[in-house]
């Protein structure tokens, strides 16, 4: 069936209000912790554990699911689907909170750590700090990123090696590179102003990633590089899931998304672009029709699709929706999706 577009944001423009407590950042970060105790459901190779096979379904699909245009549709769906492993698999019952990177960035100060000594990171109610500084070899490095202060294990917070331990590609720690520059030059306010502006998808979609270079800010990056540097876990193209940073940081993309929706509702509810194939703009595009999937190995367990897909479809299943996340319910007397309901938004991380 066809499922109507949400008849009301689910998370207000003033964020403040939905401020996550020290009580709900606790259950949050207990319930990842949760799922790496929990035996994978995936088979995929490597992926022992519940939080294992996230991180191998998007390695499993990169680089297929970057600069496309169903990049942000798909990572809505991938971030659904975890959230729904959260509740189902550990009993969390708040909603998927999200980083906004840009409240705390200083472009004009480059060098500045301020960031990294927010809430975020903090070692008792957030997700732990930098690892020690590791000198990358020029094969680990062949961009030349400059401006690295980490690379080794996390040393504080719920995330240490003696918590918390990645088994996928292989056993490894959770590692972290704080790159100042790159964060608070791609976490600029004003590259989310631009990216806001856009007036159709595809020049949305394209601002939000741009292109792949360190010399030109994207939004995207500024979580992935300005946290995982280039010796990071967030910072890896493929496994950048392997940091539970990751989920909050594109929960802050599609929130930005949902902003952008709601400047033209009716008309950018249907509107979708973009290739298929990354960088391929002259290409076949993306289109309502288009089917996002998590299938790989046994796939991941998806949070809607009534007939058991591990798909969704973009036009009906996932654009309409700000979470991307659907529950058991009716409309208009018929089973099938309803949005879920207003007290379960997102969450501002701070």
């Amino acid at each position: 069936m066809v499922i109507s577009p949400v008849r009301v944001p689910l998370v207000p423009i003033d964020c403040s209000r939905r401020q996550l407590s020290v009580t709900k950042k606790k259950s949050y970060i207990d319930a990842v912790l949760c799922l790496t105790k929990k035996n994978a459901t995936s088979g995929i190779a490597n992926a022992l554990n519940r939080f294992d096979d996230h991180e191998a379904v998007h390695s499993s699909q990169t680089p297929a699911i970057h600069w496309v245009g169903h990049f942000i549709l798909w990572h809505r769906y991938f971030t659904a689907t975890y959230e729904k492993a959260l509740r189902d698999d550990c009993g969390y019952t708040g909603g998927q909170p999200y980083w906004d990177w840009s409240q705390d960035a200083e472009p004009q100060k480059p060098n500045s750590t301020k960031i990294f000594q927010t809430a975020i990171f903090d070692p008792e109610t957030g997700f732990g700090g930098n690892g020690d500084y590791v000198a990358p070899t020029a094969a680990q490095n062949p961009l030349n990123i400059t401006g690295s202060t980490g690379g080794g294990c996390v040393k504080t917070g719920p995330f240490t090696p003696s918590n918390f331990m990645l088994n996928f590609p292989e056993k490894d720690c959770l590692r972290r590179d704080y790159n100042p520059r790159i964060m608070n030059t791609f976490a600029d306010p004003s590259l989310v102003a631009d990216v806001l502006a856009q007036k159709d998808y595809t020049s949305f979609a394209r601002a939000i990633e741009n292109v792949p270079s360190f010399d030109q800010p994207n939004i995207h990056g500024s979580g992935h590089f300005g946290v995982g540097g280039v010796l990071g876990t967030i910072g890896n193209a493929a496994n950048s899931p392997g940091d539970p940073l990751f989920f909050l940081h594109h929960g802050n993309l599609d929130h930005i998304f949902w902003k952008w929706q709601q400047k033209d509702l009716k008309t950018r509810l249907s509107q979708v672009g973009g290739p298929i194939i990354p960088f391929d703009y002259s290409g076949q595009n993306v289109t309502l029709d288009f089917e996002i999937n998590i299938a790989s190995g046994n796939a991941l367990e998806a949070p809607w699709s009534p007939d058991g897909r591990n798909s969704a479809l973009v036009g009906s299943e996932v654009n309409h929706n700000e979470r991307g996340v659907l529950t058991e319910g009716t409309m208009n007397g018929e089973e099938g999706r309803l949005d879920v309901e207003a007290e379960v938004p997102l969450y501002l991380w701070m």
